[in-house]
Parts: C-alpha cells; sequence; structure tokens
C-alpha cells in the first residue's frame, strides 16, 4: 500500500537490492493521468495494472467521408443530364458511364456540330438538371464555341440546376474563368469517369441542398431589412454563340431532386 501511495521509504542509493522507486513512479505517472491502479501477487508473480477511460474522436476525414456517403445515397434516380462535347468519343464515353453510373437513362447528349449548341441550350433550360460542357467546342473554320458562353446563357435564361465543366484546360486562370461564368464545379479530362460523376453527384445534392436554403431565407426575410437585389452581369458572348440568346426561354423548372 505504501509503494502504490508513494510513501514508502526509499533505500540507499547505492543498495543492490530494489528501493521500489520505480514501481512508486509508476504509480505517481498513473495517477497523473488519471488512471486505476492495482497491485496483485500470485505466488512469486507481481502484477502492476493501470485502467483509464478514453473517448476516442471521430477524424475530420472520417467526417467528410461519412458526409460523401450520404451525399451519394441521396441523389436521385432518373435526372435529365446534357452534355455538350465537339469529341464523338467523349460523348460516348460520357453517355455509357453516365447511364451506368449516374443511375439514370435520360442522358441527353450534344456537339456533333455547331447547331447542336442552341438545342443543348434549350433541353438543359426545360428539363436538366445537370448540365455537362466542355470548353471548346471546335468544329473547323471560324466555326467554334467557348463553353464558357454557353454557360452563361444557362445562366442568363435562369437555370437552377447544376453547372459543370469538363475540360482539358484546368489550370487555376482557366478554372477562375469557368466559375466567373457561372459554372459550380470543375473536371479535367484526366480525372476517371466514375470518379468524375461521383463528386458530380455529391455536387448536385448539396447544390439542392444549398439552393433550398438560400429561398427559405429568402421566404422569411423582412423585405424592409434586404438591400435590392443587383442584376447579375452577363459577360458578352462571342459572336458565334450570340445567337442563341434568342432561343425560346423554358420556365423554371423546380429545384427539388425528385421534380418531375
Amino acid at each position: 500500500t505504501k509503494v502504490l501511495s508513494g510513501e514508502a521509504r526509499r533505500g540507499s542509493g547505492t543498495s543492490p537490492m530494489s528501493d521500489q522507486i520505480g514501481l512508486q513512479h509508476s504509480f505517481l505517472a498513473a495517477q497523473a493521468a488519471g488512471m486505476t491502479v492495482s497491485l496483485t501477487q500470485t505466488a512469486e508473480d507481481v502484477m502492476f495494472a493501470g485502467q483509464i477511460e478514453l473517448q476516442t474522436a471521430t477524424s475530420s476525414t472520417a467526417v467528410a467521408d461519412e458526409m460523401r456517403e450520404q451525399d451519394l445515397a441521396q441523389f436521385p434516380n432518373d435526372l435529365h443530364i446534357c452534355c455538350i462535347d465537339d469529341s464523338a468519343a467523349a460523348r460516348r464515353l460520357l453517355h455509357f458511364n453516365l447511364t451506368q453510373w449516374g443511375r439514370t437513362e435520360n442522358v441527353h447528349i450534344f456537339g456533333k456540330d455547331e447547331t447542336e449548341a442552341s438545342e443543348f441550350v434549350r433541353k438543359t433550360v426545360a428539363v436538366g438538371r445537370i448540365a455537362i460542357l466542355d470548353q471548346h467546342l471546335e468544329y473547323g473554320g471560324e466555326s467554334s464555341l467557348l463553353g464558357t458562353d454557353l454557360v452563361e446563357l444557362l445562366v442568363a435564361k435562369q437555370f437552377q440546376g447544376l453547372i459543370c465543366m469538363r475540360s482539358g484546360n484546368a489550370s487555376a486562370h482557366d478554372m477562375a474563368k469557368y466559375r466567373n461564368a457561372g459554372a459550380h464545379c470543375i473536371f479535367g479530362k484526366d480525372v476517371s469517369m466514375r470518379k468524375m460523376i461521383e463528386d458530380m453527384k455529391v455536387a448536385y445534392v448539396r447544390h439542392v441542398s444549398d439552393s433550398e436554403l438560400r429561398l427559405e431565407d429568402v421566404m422569411h426575410a423582412d423585405p424592409s431589412d434586404s438591400p435590392r437585389p443587383r442584376p447579375r452581369r452577363i459577360s458578352r458572348t462571342s459572336r458565334r454563340a450570340s445567337y442563341l440568346l434568342n432561343t425560346p426561354r423554358a420556365p423554371v423548372h423546380p429545384l427539388h431532386p425528385h421534380a418531375v
């Protein structure tokens, strides 16, 4: 008992016998850590034991992974996803992978020629929930468009779904340009299709959730406390894309992912 309490008298520093200082130090360290200690002897065996209650903390990585899994599980089936790319191979890959991993048969692919750009905008505004655009849509000669021009058109027509850029040009300067046009997320073409689609699902669920929260804030806000909204500034689009502004404007669809 005196050993455990730290009260045992120390022997001479030159004594060849154990002075029990090591055991006393073990007890004092255990006491400082808030441990419950015990000392038991069975025949010639003496056992020192210490117990402490620990509370494990979940790491930020584990929390982020759990949230991601929840978002993936909430992604709805059969969303309308509209894509435009000037590469035939890219169009086939988008259609195959979005159908397989995106849990939808409603994949609409555009970009075979320049005229399909206007069809892409009309379809996206009318029924689309997600838009995926290539940046450089080149068809030879002067027949070329920029994905950012089409993004600005979607924003001008009040498309409220998720806008994704998928481009081989993904430098910091390029990404800033895409976001300034109105894109919500950006994927380099070096990202695997499956990874891109998983990230797209998470981004869509969070986009819808954030949009619903913003709508709720507006509905409960006091109009007298709110500054007059400023219109979004839309940059001038290229001469090749400007004709798309004349496409009919479809009614804005509901944001909820399960809306028809």
